[in-house]
């Protein structure tokens, strides 16, 4: 009985730390040279599932863009993630167009 609780405890907790994962998505458009980018937000679906989301956002508004990327971090750092893919991508030469976007 008790090497059952140590399990559903370690279960519980891994969801737990899986739900405070932070996130922002980008997606390229080479051809415009603009990244486009969410807010950062939490949300505990899969990676897969939040890209294809963002993906389809933009598909919907006819944005042609090449994959979907959405970084994961913690609460702490996933602004200074953003702003060092802002800094990068402006420095290449990309506009970086911000996005009210949530999953």
């Amino acid at each position: 009985m008790l090497l059952g609780t140590a399990f559903l405890a370690a279960g519980f907790d891994a969801g737990a730390a899986h739900a405070a994962d932070w996130r922002y998505c980008l997606a390229v458009s080479p051809a415009q040279h603009t990244v486009y980018m969410s807010a950062p937000f939490s949300d505990d679906e899969s990676m897969e599932t939040i890209e294809a989301e963002f993906g389809r956002a933009l598909d919907r508004v006819f944005v042609q863009h090449d994959s979907v990327q959405c970084p994961l971090g913690s609460a702490r750092s996933i602004g200074s993630m953003k702003a060092q893919a802002i800094q990068y991508n402006q420095a290449s030469g990309n506009k970086i167009v911000q996005l009210n976007w949530r999953p």
